[in-house]
């Protein structure tokens, strides 16, 4: 290998982009490889675990998955312009910001891609197939692309509650957030001020290859709001910014809107599958060292004025309790301030927050820590 990283991954991809939005900004040596079908399959389950993008090879040949392990051990070893803010509540927000979106956010991504056949049909099949499938014909190409990888998350649509009768109030609660981010992108360079942190990236994931590349929301959503599509072009290509991030610790005002949504709509969310992981542990056999499943039964928890209903993933739970681990690392007086701050959301503190029993990452899913 010639530089120092490979990634695996597709344009069309959430965390893909999140990623390489990331690897752009560190300014480090790395190529990208797209996957074809048998690196999807075969070749990344074998060294990962999991048959899922992106993943990052090393020269020595070491490998990486999940971005927030991934981009936690790239910033272990390139210290330089640090993505994970120095100060408390910055941090602590910066970090749930980033669960929220990788969970929450999926179901927009999903919605305006599959729900919306111009998006598939007119623009992703044909790159799809190139990609799982390089040197076959194009009509065999798109034939596979539709048969199995679009099949395949097609079939996950409605567990993530992306069906006809939901439509209506996920769109006009993604318009809600598309419109808080333009106004808020009127006054800031990025989330946290004039540089990017771990949240920005998080987020870009679903803007560059799904909300501002799909044909659809890029024409319906992200092009009528010029400021919020400037920040998505910026962040994915790197750019480090004119600035710092908002000065003593506070929290950009523009954000606070999102983030009384973040407790009122996520922690509930949270909280409904702490619930259900509870009664699948009670209602089977599970030792320490278990694994579990990715997905809980449907629970249904606020968006916007009304309720929505899906499954919800714990996974979502182990990175909050990943999250509460660097909260427990933070001086006290700095665990003060987060608290406070948490507390003018409407939130307990972050260490009366049940996020259920102790879990550690299975792939892309869950354990019982032992």
């Amino acid at each position: 290998m010639k530089t120092m990283y490979r990634m695996y991954g597709w344009q069309a991809s959430h965390f893909a982009a999140k990623l390489r939005g990331y690897l752009n900004y560190k300014q480090l040596d790395y190529q990208e490889k797209n996957l074809n079908a048998y690196e999807l399959l075969v070749k990344l389950p074998k060294k990962t675990g999991a048959s899922a993008m992106p993943a990052l090879e090393t020269r020595e040949g070491e490998w990486l998955s999940d971005t927030p392990e991934i981009i936690t051990e790239l910033e272990r070893r390139h210290p330089d312009h640090p993505i994970m803010p120095a100060t408390p509540r910055q941090l602590i927000a910066a970090l749930i910001f980033e669960n929220w979106v990788d969970d929450c956010w999926l179901k927009i991504s999903m919605h305006t891609r599959w729900s919306y056949p111009e998006n598939f049909d007119n623009f992703l099949k044909q790159e799809t197939g190139k990609a799982l499938l390089p040197f076959a014909p194009g009509f065999i190409r798109e034939r596979i692309a539709e048969k199995t990888f679009a099949g395949r998350i097609r079939s996950y649509l409605p567990s993530q509650g992306i069906i006809p009768e939901q439509f209506e109030l996920l769109e006009r609660w993604s318009l809600g957030l598309l419109d808080l981010l333009e106004q808020h992108f009127t006054q800031h360079e990025f989330l946290f001020g004039g540089k990017p942190t771990i949240a920005d990236f998080a987020l870009v994931g679903s803007f560059f290859p799904h909300l501002n590349r799909d044909p659809w929301p890029k024409r319906e959503w992200v092009d009528p709001r010029p400021n919020l599509q400037a920040w998505v072009n910026r962040t994915h290509s790197g750019e480090r910014g004119q600035g710092e991030l908002v000065a003593d610790d506070q929290i950009p005002e523009t954000l606070l809107p999102l983030f009384k949504i973040i407790a009122g709509e996520f922690f509930p969310l949270l909280a409904g599958t702490v619930t259900s992981l509870r009664q699948y542990i009670e209602t089977r056999d599970i030792t320490l060292g278990s694994s579990l499943p990715r997905v809980m039964d449907k629970n249904t928890y606020p968006m916007a004025d009304s309720t929505f209903t899906s499954s919800t993933f714990t996974y979502s739970l182990w990175r909050m309790q990943r999250i509460v681990g660097v909260f427990q690392q933070l001086p006290e007086p700095d665990q003060a301030l987060v608290d406070q701050w948490f507390e003018s959301l409407g939130l307990p503190s972050l260490m009366a927050i049940d996020f259920g029993p102790a879990l550690e990452r299975n792939a892309l899913s869950t354990r019982l820590k032992v």
